[in-house]
């Protein structure tokens, strides 16, 4: 019994003290480890007067990896939460919560949502990412253009059409710890998101633009026994970034482009790839960088989708831009 009672206080004691640590780190800022973006959305190192330098993040200034890897995920936690700010501030959206329980998780969408005619859903991929980040890694050693959605925004915002930009890695809850109902998995994320926010949306055209696992999260959505009618319905294209999607069905092969790795010009054409998803080159060798490597052709697939007359249906793959001619 005593070592019961003994065993008990020091786990009380150590969740304490987990709480402690997790609530301090909510509080740290750039700046608590000498940086801040400059006004060309590149991390700086600030000087004793707190001005930007012309030194960029340095990853080994501890003497172990380990501490500097640790110091490394705090710094991207708080990435985190920099770019839910800007994803306000900047991107001019609103935070909105999903989920019809508690605890619930949450994205970011045009205040006038449901009233858009036309509408952009971003999906960025697995891993430590969360909403309005195409990688963490970019943002903190390029700047936040390539690494965030911003210029994906400001492209959509530029023609008058709503955006939503999805959380789907946001699966447990950050001052419990418990698990979300409805966003438990990145798949189940966008099945609520599209249920709750996009059925009652007026949009007659919509389109969908993924990153890495993002492919698998849309190819969920469109065979979702409920939803996935109205999504294959709805969606005139989806555009892919290097794509890990495993198969497809046959809608998808006729409306997505998959824009991939590879050492040739942006946009040329390249085989079929998987589940008959057509793939162009992205212009970058490197996974991370393929959303803002075809960034520009994104926006000319996606203005072109948009326009197209309803009456020619969807057929993105076939119809989108004609990158043959290029």
């Amino acid at each position: 019994m005593i070592f019961n009672n003994y065993f008990c206080t020091w786990a009380s004691l150590f969740c304490c003290f987990a709480k402690m640590s997790d609530s301090s780190n909510k509080k740290k800022r750039l700046l608590d480890f000498g940086y801040k973006f400059d006004s060309e959305g590149q991390l700086r190192e600030v000087d004793d007067d707190g001005n930007t330098t012309e030194e960029g993040f340095k990853f080994d200034v501890h003497e172990k990896r380990a501490d500097n890897q640790r110091r490394y995920e705090e710094i991207g936690l708080i990435m985190d939460r920099e770019v839910y700010d800007l994803l306000e501030t900047q991107g001019g959206l609103e935070r909105l919560e999903v989920g019809s329980e508690e605890p619930k998780s949450f994205i970011f969408c045009s205040p006038e949502i449901r009233t858009k005619e036309k509408i952009v859903i971003l999906i960025h991929g697995s891993g430590v990412v969360r909403a309005g980040q195409w990688a963490r890694r970019l943002i903190i050693n390029e700047d936040l253009s390539k690494g965030t959605m911003l210029p994906y925004i400001r492209h959509i915002h530029s023609r008058g059409w709503g955006v939503i930009v999805t959380n789907g890695n946001h699966n447990k809850d950050d001052e419990s710890g418990n698990e979300i109902p409805g966003s438990e998995t990145p798949e189940q994320h966008a099945a609520t998101v599209w249920g709750e926010l996009v059925t009652g949306c007026q949009a007659e055209r919509i389109v969908i633009i993924a990153h890495s696992y993002g492919g698998v999260v849309t190819q969920s959505l469109a065979s979702h026994p409920g939803l996935g009618p109205e999504v294959r319905a709805r969606v005139a294209a989806v555009l892919f970034t290097d794509s890990v999607h495993y198969g497809a069905a046959k809608w998808l092969g006729s409306v997505a482009r998959n824009y991939v790795t590879s050492d040739e010009a942006v946009g040329t054409p390249l085989d079929r790839g998987r589940g008959d998803v057509p793939q162009y080159s992205a212009g970058h060798t490197k996974h991370e960088w393929t959303s803002w490597a075809a960034m520009d052709m994104i926006f000319a697939d996606m203005d072109l989708a948009m326009e197209r007359d309803k009456k020619q249906g969807n057929g993105a793959a076939e119809n989108i831009s004609k990158k043959e001619e290029l």
